[in-house]
């Protein structure tokens, strides 16, 4: 089994702002519990799956495949700040992602009813685009963080989406690596 993901890798630039902005907050609280993500991590998930049977892995590859040929290039802006749940309980803070072609959301609809037919759940929650930056380990202690984060403006970045990712998330003492699985260049 492998905890699998299908998910948008972000520029370079994109990578370079969403850090250097994650930096800053990590540093003005040096001692909060948080999570903060790598900068070769950041990506934008489509859709989880968690553990995959190499049947359904194939079943995924091939459904990866279908969706690049029917959705082709198209650009997003990451944006402004946000906080999971909310800000007087934050557990994650994020950076939204901003698509005013709407293609992310007709690709993670396919990703969800193609995925059910092989056994995959229907994600309850509504599919929200955003770049995971933190996960607080002690959200009753970081209310002042959650404020900074949201109060602090992020300078826009746009980039070109130009591939979906399958990757496999490894689980380790240390966290979780990411391992590209299949890329698919859309149409």
């Amino acid at each position: 089994m492998k905890r699998i993901f299908v998910a948008i890798d972000i520029s370079p630039e994109a990578r370079r702002r969403v850090s250097a902005f994650a930096e800053t907050l990590r540093k003005s609280f040096p001692r909060l519990r948080v999570g903060w993500e790598n900068a070769e991590k950041l990506h934008l998930t489509l859709k989880f799956l968690g553990d995959s049977d190499e049947k359904q892995l194939e079943e995924i590859k091939i459904i990866a495949a279908n969706i690049s040929k029917k959705i082709s290039n198209f650009k997003l802006q990451i944006a402004k700040t946000g906080v999971f749940p909310n800000a007087r309980n934050p557990r994650v803070l994020w950076i939204d992602v901003l698509d005013e072609t709407g293609s992310l959301a007709k690709i993670n609809d396919f990703l969800e009813t193609e995925c059910e037919k092989f056994g995959f759940p229907v994600e309850k929650r509504k599919f929200v685009p955003h770049l995971t930056i933190g996960r607080v380990r002690e959200p009753g202690k970081a209310k002042e963080l959650a404020r900074m984060h949201l109060e602090t403006a992020f300078e826009t970045v746009g980039f070109e989406v130009s591939e979906i990712v399958i990757y496999e998330s490894i689980l380790q003492p240390t966290g979780s690596n990411y391992q590209k699985v299949l890329g698919f260049k859309l149409f």
